[in-house]
């Protein structure tokens, strides 16, 4: 990249401060240069999600114990309750507690991150005078109508109606600009690099119903620089309609299916070659966190990868009237035999689309929950207002308030003690040591038996037994859609490359925030990296810790020579380095709570999984008990990675403390 005056925008969103230290913290780079932009995180690019310095105590914790917290400073703060974690689970708590406490109680959340939101961030790009919003982790809203009544609720609560995306969410938008989604073949692996149009992808994509038509599926087929063979197994693999089990029921054909990976489906009964498989293998990567190897091919049938049409699951004749009579109708899917309902999960059963993204995704939840805690801190009162509405983080912890939140600041005991929980946390290389009656706990479990040794070893082992899934979200901000008008393309998945997905945001346009309307205007678009070890013989949570290690070893450099790479690769000499604005780098090593798997976790309960997801016998039950003072809210607890379930919990270890 040609040298310009000052700072280049390497050195601006990493090169220098980011990756110097972990010691280096971004804002006071930035003060360093010169440049005071006050506090404000979403703004910051580089190395974001689990930041240089966000995890040192952690890991120095996780890894050595406590011996070297000394010296620990009593501030002499009393609080009715503290919280330990800022994300959507906490401060859900927070505003719990206090609703149900009828008095104003005195709170304090504490979060090692610099921002609030816990993997529900804000991404924040000014392009050429123009805001841009993206997430930084938890993305949508998925499958509102089926979440619990405590979370309905408290979305309704918070002003969140989420029949206004119907209106928001632009259906037409891509059609409308002749934008089409694909698939990327990379020339290192197939000889050549080229793009395929219309690839058929998941069951939730709104034209996923036209892409897995026969002629579609004929063409795309013969676009792949793939054998002639591997093109046959393609286009059987979506047509085929063969019963592999006539002799078994509906039940015991999913049973079978849940008992082995869908790449051994693949190879065994479709008799497909590596070829084909390979296409699929990271298809699903940022669902599950691993490939198509380590996956339950029932899981793959729920998320629409094909293979599975004979099987009878499915009735492709039936349609749902109530989504008939939307206002788009474009998203149908099948209606699922009721014999096999009862095994599948809430978001699989969903009928409705997914279009629930707030512009900058679920930290617009958390930003919601923030206001309502602090109204000071953020203006507004609607769900339109808080899109453009900017945090004033000055706000956040003032003695006089009855909640505080204090970032920057982790935690690294939680003891009980005669009157209450003891709290000692660390910030900018001081302990401190505060004091409340209750405490909970809503960071991730598998820091929980560090900080509170003196847990039943039963329930330590328990909490251990999550290991969050690793993956990194890179938001890229570009002056204009150069690249992508002249290739004709806003989504791309990308079989056999570090970066397995490419797509540009939702097109939603909410309140004061307008999706971009030009091909002249900014755009974000964001690229998907979940490290793997496939066939290597490691389960999917060996997997996890091993990938874990893997991303957080990798320099901010380098995920951008990946980046640029690939889109070297993908767009050619349309791909000009000189749009990039800006590019940031939403590192997980600790993603997605964990989400059990039966072709690993049913060995655990002598071969078979529990139905129920509260039978006292899962390891994130035995793990989220109170202890004294304590208890213990996170989407850990309850073994599923979504909002509800942040929720659901933060509900339920509140109502623990208040019995």
């Amino acid at each position: 990249m040609k040298k310009k005056t000052g700072i280049t925008r390497r050195d601006f969103v990493n090169g220098i401060s980011f990756s110097l230290a972990a010691s280096v913290a971004p804002i006071d780079y930035l003060r360093s240069q010169g440049i005071d932009s006050g506090y404000y995180p979403p703004s910051l690019s580089g190395i974001r999600g689990n930041h240089p310095g966000s995890f040192d105590h952690a890991h120095k914790l996780a890894f050595t114990g406590s011996g070297f917290i000394n010296e620990v400073q009593n501030l002499g703060e009393n609080y009715d309750l503290i919280i330990v974690g800022g994300g959507i689970s906490g401060l859900s708590a927070a505003h719990f507690f206090k609703e149900r406490t009828g008095k104003a109680p005195k709170m304090l959340i504490l979060d090692n991150h610099d921002d609030f939101g816990g993997h529900a961030k804000r991404n924040e790009f000014v392009v050429n005078g123009r805001t841009m919003l993206a997430y930084g982790g938890s993305q949508s809203i998925e499958s509102p109508s089926y979440y619990e009544e405590v979370s309905k609720n408290l979305l309704l609560d918070l002003g969140v109606d989420v029949q206004k995306f119907y209106k928001a969410y632009d259906f037409d938008y891509f059609k409308n600009r002749k934008l089409e989604a694909g698939m990327y073949f990379n020339e290192a692996t197939y000889g050549v690099s080229r793009i395929v149009k219309n690839v058929p992808s998941f069951r939730y994509d709104l034209d996923y119903k036209e892409t897995i038509k026969p002629e579609n599926i004929e063409r795309v087929a013969s676009q792949m620089p793939i054998s002639d063979q591997s093109k046959k197994e393609f286009i059987k693999l979506f047509l085929d309609q063969t019963d592999f089990f006539p002799e078994l029921s509906l039940e015991e054909k999913y049973y079978l299916l849940d008992n082995i990976s869908y790449e051994n489906y693949l190879r065994k009964y479709h008799k497909a070659g590596e070829e084909v498989i390979g296409l699929f293998h990271s298809l699903v990567w940022g669902l599950w966190g691993v490939g198509n190897d380590s996956i339950p091919a029932i899981g793959c049938w729920a998320d629409g990868l094909p293979g599975f049409s004979g099987l009878g699951f499915t009735d492709n004749e039936e349609l749902n009237d109530e989504l008939i009579d939307q206002e788009n109708s474009m998203y149908d899917i099948d209606v699922v035999d009721e014999s096999i309902r009862d095994s599948m999960s809430k978001n699989e059963l969903s009928d409705e689309p997914y279009i629930f993204h707030f512009p900058d995704g679920n930290a617009t939840i958390a930003r919601l929950l923030v206001r309502r805690l602090i109204p000071n801190s953020i203006p507004g009162h609607t769900m339109e207002d808080i899109v453009t509405a900017k945090t004033n983080y000055s706000m956040l912890d003032k003695p006089e308030q009855d909640t505080n939140i204090r970032l920057n600041s982790t935690v690294v005991s939680t003891t009980n003690t005669k009157d209450g929980v003891e709290v000692v946390y660390a910030k900018e290389g001081v302990f401190y040591k505060i004091h409340a009656k209750q405490c909970i706990l809503a960071c991730n479990n598998g820091i929980i038996p560090e900080l509170c040794p003196e847990l039943p070893k039963k329930q330590k082992e328990a909490l251990k037994y999550n290991v969050k899934v690793p993956l990194v979200w890179v938001q890229v901000a570009m002056k204009n859609w150069h690249m992508l008008a002249k290739n004709k393309v806003y989504s791309l998945q990308c079989p056999n490359n570090f970066y397995n997905s490419f797509y540009v945001d939702f097109p939603v346009s909410l309140g004061d925030y307008q999706f971009p309307q030009t091909f002249e205007d900014p755009v974000v678009f964001m690229m998907q990296h979940v490290p793997t070890r496939p066939n290597q013989g490691y389960t999917n949570r060996e997997q996890y810790r091993l990938g874990r290690h893997d991303i957080l070893k990798m320099t901010y450099q380098d995920y951008e020579d990946k980046l640029f790479d690939q889109l070297r690769g993908m767009f050619g000499s349309d791909f000009n380095e000189e749009d990039v604005a800006t590019i940031t780098v939403n590192r997980w090593a600790h993603g997605y709570s964990y989400e059990y798997n039966n072709l690993f976790d049913a060995e655990y309960f002598g071969g078979e999984m529990p139905e129920s997801r509260n039978d006292e016998r899962y390891p994130h039950v035995i793990g989220r008990k109170p202890f004294g003072n304590i208890a213990i809210a996170n989407s850990d607890a309850l073994g599923s990675a979504f909002v509800d379930a942040a929720i659901s919990q933060a509900d339920r270890a509140v109502n623990e403390l208040l019995s």
